[in-house]
């Protein structure tokens, strides 16, 4: 459009615009060319990582990540953007015009930022290994679709996203040819986005060309119903019948639970455990978390987050 009545054809780059100093852009233009990317999943927010590392690894809430982000002009002043996964969500958008040549309105993409975390999810997340990180993912479903999400994840310790902390971005791409290729560096912050910019117009200006902007469209269609593990968290008040309440509801809606957590209970009043669930879709485990909100021993909203690897089990096995 910018070139349509142009005699002489610009060049447009826009490589800070995704992960700040990390050249992804200029990697899924030129670099998968000849290749078939299946998944693209990262740390995309700077912010959000920085409060989760806080959360994980230094024991903080919430409230006291989010003070000390803001402290460090990690986060702004209404950090409503990073912290609810909207800014991660746009970032992915780009990804996947990039990435599969799909156009996808942002308000179509499931967002869950991290506002619902708390100390416990961490508690449990380390009892399988693991911690817990705000991916951006997006992913080929068959031959004809591509499906992504913005959501904290579960991730085994032998992730290649796990050791990722404080600012640090990072971006996994999956491929028919390449494999795996993981871009890892300062994904915000004034000289790693100025790098980005200023390698920009030094290619401008020594004539540089990319191919297109955005990678050709494709025919692929997006579905806003991603399948996964889930791990959900459930709040309760103690009352007979909880688990065999869940095991029907779940069964009701085709949702198989593959383990459930529990630590020692201190009040039985505000308790919480823990379903991890096999591989099911979105829609479904949405659909059981509303019937289980509605039952008198359930404490609040649900919070549920799909675990990023379908190996997660083996991943934590000792052996």
């Amino acid at each position: 459009e910018v070139n349509a009545k142009r005699e002489n054809n610009v060049e447009f780059r826009y490589e800070a615009a995704v992960c700040g100093g990390i050249p992804v852009i200029r990697s899924l233009q030129s670099d998968f060319v000849g290749d078939e990317i299946q998944m693209v999943s990262g740390i995309i927010n700077g912010c959000t990582n920085f409060m989760l590392t806080a959360m994980d690894r230094d024991g903080k809430s919430y409230d006291e990540a989010l003070s000390e982000a803001a402290k460090l002009g990690y986060a702004e002043e209404d950090p409503t953007l990073d912290v609810g996964g909207f800014d991660a969500r746009s970032k992915l958008k780009i990804l996947i015009r990039l990435a599969y040549g799909v156009e996808v309105a942002e308000e179509d993409i499931a967002c869950k930022g991290i506002t619902e975390l708390r100390k416990l999810d961490f508690e449990y997340a380390k009892m399988m290994g693991g911690s817990i990180k705000l991916i951006g993912y997006a992913t080929r479903v068959g031959s004809d679709k591509v499906a992504a999400f913005v959501s904290p994840c579960y991730v085994t310790a032998d992730d290649s996203l796990y050791a990722v902390n404080g600012a640090t971005n990072a971006v996994e791409i999956t491929s028919k040819n390449l494999v795996s290729t993981t871009l890892i560096g300062e994904g915000a912050g004034r000289y790693p986005t100025a790098n980005s910019c200023v390698n920009d117009m030094v290619a401008l200006a020594k004539g540089d060309k990319t191919p297109l902007p955005f990678n050709p469209s494709s025919n692929l269609k997006f579905v806003n119903n991603v399948e996964s593990d889930f791990f959900i968290r459930l709040n309760y008040r103690d009352a007979l019948g909880i688990t065999r309440q869940c095991g029907e509801i779940c069964e009701k809606y085709g949702v198989s639970i593959h383990s459930i957590l529990q630590n020692p209970v201190t009040k039985r009043d505000d308790a919480a455990f823990v379903l991890i669930t096999e591989k099911v879709a979105l829609s479904s485990v949405k659909q059981v978390c509303a019937e289980i909100e509605a039952l008198d021993w359930c404490k609040g909203p649900i919070f549920f987050m799909p675990v990023l690897r379908d190996d997660w089990a083996t991943a934590m096995s000792p052996n």
